[in-house]
């Protein structure tokens, strides 16, 4: 029988959609091409990536607190030569401030020299006291025996009375004079600090870092501006540092807080050193490319984490920590700017993936695992851990010996069938670097 014209375009659109139904149940989708890596476990040391300056652990910025003409500066000082400490750097004209020192010692010695004759004299009037007082009981007891007259022992009495005046003249005497001697010393010690104000002194041993002074130039403390580093690094008459220590503040983001411990190792390199193309840069926003860019044993410059501040900035919402160096400071200078990498948390012995198997779908991280037997891959949440050196510590959601997918996973929907191209070597782990 023949159908009606309607009835065969009914029996065709059915047709049309039964073939969409079984395109959408993925009966007759292609496979995606994928490359894996199988899931192993592995230590997984994570690092955390800072930059900041290299600051001398000992400088001195330092100034003359007069004013006056530059009379001295020693002799072949340049910037970059090393002075020890207690050298006379620099002087002021010497004239005024020589004269009032030397005015200064004068007193004091003409006071010290008052304070002898006055113990002179008390010594004399204490002897004086002693011979009244043996006197007036010598003729207290004549008097007892009727051997001399009250006349007689009432002149005993009187030199007794004078003596004992006498004696304590002396002693105020005496003591006005040590007086003397204190002011003296005192006047001394502002006139040495008059001095000392119109000479720069080495406090430290180290290196010459800034030298704004030349012989004969006018110095008043006006020119000193210290609105900002580089201002004072510019107007300070003398900058020393010590290079053998230095010392590298750098700022962190908070969710590092708990990775970071004083006693940390860290390896430093000065910034402008070049970075191998096969190295990706460090960006702290996954986690991902933070571990050092060369081997460990390359590294020439260490450090060591001396302090971890306990607040936050309410600002950037970050941290700062200090780092010390412990070997290689030679090889930095001060104001240098510097990456480092400092040795975070660790675990030892878990499911690890390298970074390239991770997805995130709204801030949840997944990855996708591939049924062997069945051909197809399927999403799985996972819990993330800590971050390495190129892979990522899997808390759950994956087991050892799993096959993740490490390429092609943009294509992929949970259940696509899946071809294997090829398998990745697995993730370096701790310890491991590039030849």
């Amino acid at each position: 029988m023949r159908l009606p014209a309607w009835a065969v375009l009914a029996l065709l659109l059915a047709g049309c959609g039964d073939a969409g139904k079984e395109n959408a149940s993925g009966t007759d989708v292609a496979p995606v091409s994928v490359r894996v890596v199988q899931v192993q476990e592995a230590p997984v040391q994570s690092w955390v990536y800072a930059q900041g300056t290299a600051r001398a652990a000992r400088r001195e910025f330092l100034t003359f607190q007069n004013s006056g003409r530059v009379a001295h500066v020693a002799p072949g000082l340049e910037i970059g030569r090393p002075v020890r400490r207690g050298q006379l750097v620099a002087h002021l004209q010497p004239d005024r401030s020589d004269a009032e020192l030397t005015r200064a010692r004068v007193e004091l010695a003409n006071a010290r020299a008052q304070v002898a004759v006055g113990e002179a004299a008390q010594a004399e009037a204490a002897a004086s006291l002693e011979l009244a007082r043996q006197t007036f009981a010598r003729f207290a007891t004549l008097l007892d025996l009727d051997s001399a007259s009250q006349q007689e022992y009432d002149e005993a009495e009187a030199r007794l009375g004078q003596a004992r005046a006498a004696y304590a003249r002396a002693q105020a005497q005496l003591a006005g004079h040590r007086a003397q001697v204190d002011a003296a010393r005192a006047q001394v010690d502002v006139a040495r600090v008059t001095v000392s104000e119109s000479r720069i002194v080495a406090p430290i041993t180290g290196v010459i870092a800034r030298l704004n002074i030349e012989e004969g130039r006018y110095f008043t403390p006006q020119l000193v501006r210290t609105q900002s580093e580089q201002a004072a690094l510019d107007t300070v008459p003398v900058v020393i540092v010590d290079p053998s220590s230095y010392e590298i503040s750098v700022d962190l983001p908070s969710y590092t807080s708990r990775e970071l411990e004083v006693g940390a190792e860290a390896l430093i390199r000065p910034s402008a050193a070049p970075v191998p193309a096969s190295r990706k840069p460090p960006t702290q926003a996954t986690g991902a490319g933070n571990a050092p860019p060369i081997p460990i044993e390359e590294f020439r410059i260490f450090g060591q984490v001396h302090a971890v501040s306990p607040a936050l900035d309410p600002e950037t919402r970050t941290y700062r920590a200090m780092i010390r160096t412990t070997r290689g400071a030679s090889l930095l200078q001060d104001g240098e700017f510097v990456s480092s990498w400092i040795r975070g948390a660790r675990s030892e012995d878990g499911p690890a993936v390298p970074f390239e198997a991770i997805g995130f779908s709204a801030g949840e991280p997944y990855v996708f695992v591939v049924d062997r037997e069945a051909g197809r891959a399927r999403r799985r949440q996972v819990e993330l851990g800590l971050a390495g050196n190129e892979v990522r510590e899997v808390l759950s959601g994956v087991r050892t010996g799993e096959y993740v997918v490490t390429e092609g996973r943009s294509a992929l929907e949970d259940g696509d069938p899946v071809r294997v191209i090829g398998r990745d070597r697995p993730g370096r782990s701790d310890g491991e670097q590039d030849g």
